[in-house]
């Protein structure tokens, strides 16, 4: 059995969510989680594993919202070939905004398919 805890980011003040984050591989990566952290449709984790590893998990929880009765049109077709992995250099500013972009209009995208 694998023990990991979680730590919600998202709704934590910006000091908080550096402090929680100082464990993230990179600088980058905790300015990452910060800025996507202060988006009201996601929910940004940091899960770090027994042996100290961590990473970063966001999830879009803004609407549309699905429950129970919700028919997802995805289950009754052939689902599309997974998108190609892309890696995204996070080294200024501007590499940041453009992953947090990126990641958001993904989210986005998946909610409303």
């Amino acid at each position: 059995m694998i023990t990991i805890s979680k730590v919600i980011l998202s709704g934590a003040a910006p000091g908080q969510i550096r402090d929680q984050a100082a464990g993230l591989a990179s600088a980058p990566l905790r300015d990452l989680a910060a800025e996507l952290a202060g988006d009201p449709d996601l929910t940004v984790s940091v899960i770090t594993y027994q042996d100290g590893s961590q990473e970063l998990e966001v999830l879009h929880t803004g609407p549309p919202h699905r429950d129970e009765n919700t028919i997802d049109r995805h289950r009754f077709t052939r689902q599309p070939s997974a998108a190609p992995a892309r890696t995204l250099p996070i080294v200024g500013p501007a590499d940041l905004h453009d992953a947090v972009n990126l990641i958001r209009a993904v989210l986005r995208d998946a909610a409303t398919a």
